[in-house]
C-alpha cells in the first residue's frame, strides 16, 4: 500500500477493505479487531506525551516510539479492566503555580503524599508502581531518546516507556524527571524541562539532606556518594553547584575531569538495576486467578499469540509448562 493510501485511511477519507485491514494488522503485529477499539480511533498527538531526549533525536523515531507507547497503553488497558486498583497513594496533579512556581516544593509535596522516608529513594520503579504507574522497558533503537511518558486522565494510569540502553543511574533520574512532568504540567511551557529537572533533583537529592555531604567535593567523593544516593556523579556535581557548596570554577574543573576520563558516557561504580514488576503481576493474575491461557490473553490484548510471548512473556520470565505458563522466580 502506498503512503498516500495509508494517509487517506488515517484521515478518514477512505475506508480500507477487509483484506487491507488484515494486511495492516499483520504488519503492525496486532489482531484486526485492535483497530476497532474506541481507544484506537482517538487522536493521540505529541502534546499528550512528555519526552526526555537529545535535540538530535529525529521526528521519525519520536513518532515510532509514540506509536509504540500508545499501542502498549491500549493493550495494558484491556488487562486493567479486570482488576480494581488498590493503591494507598497514587498520582495526582500538583499545580506548580499553587506551589509558588517552585518545582522543588512540588517534589517535597509528592514525597510527603507518597510517604517516602528521609534519605535516598531505594527503588524508583517500585514507588512509581506502588502509586499505580506502569513502567515498561524497550530497546528504542537509539541512544538519543531516554523515555516517553503519558497520562490520559482519568481513563488509565500514567505509563512510562524507558529505553533499555541507558544505565540505572540515568534511568532513575529520567523516570523521576518524567514523574515531574506528569504531576506538574498539563500544557507545554518554555520552562517545563528545567522545572522537571529541578523536581528530580529535589525528589532524589532533598536539599536539607544532601547539602551537608556536598562540601569539599572531589571525583573520589562523588564516586563514594553515588552508590548511597543512587544517582550519577554528574547529577551530584550539578546539585552541589545548584546548592552553592562549590564554586563555579570548581564545578568546571571537575566537569572537565569527568569528560577527560570518559565518565560522561560510562561512570565508575555501577548501581544495581531495577526492573518493573507490576505488569508481570497483572499478567500472572490473568493466568492464575482468572484461568486464561496464552490464546485467551492474546485475544484480550488484541495481539498475536507469538508476539504476546515475544514482547511480554519471554522478558517477564514466563515459561511454558504442560501446555500452560508459569512465572519463574
Amino acid at each position: 500500500m502506498s503512503q498516500g493510501e495509508i494517509s487517506k485511511f488515517e484521515n478518514g477519507i477512505k475506508i480500507p477493505s477487509d483484506e487491507q485491514v488484515r494486511r495492516l494488522a499483520s504488519h503492525l503485529r496486532v489482531t484486526t479487531d485492535f483497530f476497532y477499539l474506541s481507544e484506537s480511533k482517538r487522536d493521540f498527538g505529541s502534546g499528550c506525551v512528555y519526552t526526555r531526549k537529545r535535540q538530535s533525536a529525529t521526528e521519525t523515531k519520536l513518532r515510532q516510539l509514540l506509536a509504540l507507547l500508545n499501542m502498549r497503553r491500549i493493550q495494558i488497558k484491556q488487562l486493567l479492566a479486570a482488576v480494581t486498583p488498590n493503591n494507598e497513594c497514587g498520582f495526582e496533579y500538583l499545580d506548580i503555580d499553587e506551589h509558588d512556581g517552585d518545582a522543588s516544593k512540588v517534589a517535597r509535596a509528592l514525597r510527603a503524599i507518597w510517604k517516602l522516608p528521609p534519605g535516598p529513594v531505594q527503588s524508583v520503579i517500585q514507588i512509581i508502581e506502588n502509586a499505580g504507574g506502569i513502567v515498561l522497558r524497550a530497546d528504542f533503537g537509539t541512544d538519543k531518546i531516554d523515555a516517553l511518558s503519558q497520562w490520559l486522565l482519568p481513563a488509565a494510569p500514567p505509563i512510562f516507556l524507558i529505553n533499555n540502553r541507558i544505565p540505572t543511574d540515568r534511568m532513575r533520574w529520567t523516570l523521576i524527571h518524567e514523574v515531574g512532568h506528569i504531576v506538574m504540567h498539563r500544557f507545554p511551557t518554555d520552562r517545563m524541562e528545567r522545572e522537571a529537572d529541578e523536581f528530580a533533583a529535589e525528589f532524589l537529592l532533598p536539599a536539607n539532606q544532601i547539602k551537608p555531604h556536598l562540601y569539599d567535593i572531589t571525583l573520589a567523593k562523588l564516586a563514594s556518594l553515588k552508590p548511597f544516593w543512587r544517582v550519577a556523579m554528574s547529577a551530584l556535581l550539578r546539585r552541589a553547584a545548584d546548592l552553592g557548596t562549590i564554586t563555579p570554577r570548581t564545578k568546571q574543573y571537575l566537569w572537565t575531569q569527568i569528560g577527560m576520563r570518559g565518565y560522561r558516557k560510562h561512570e565508575p561504580v555501577e548501581i544495581p538495576g531495577e526492573e518493573p514488576t507490576l505488569l508481570r503481576e497483572l499478567i500472572k493474575f490473568h493466568f492464575e486467578r482468572l484461568g486464561h491461557d496464552v490464546q485467551g490473553l492474546a485475544k484480550i490484548m488484541r495481539i498475536r499469540e507469538s508476539d504476546l510471548i515475544d514482547e511480554y512473556l519471554t522478558n517477564m520470565n514466563f515459561k511454558s509448562e504442560n501446555g500452560g505458563l508459569r512465572l519463574v522466580n
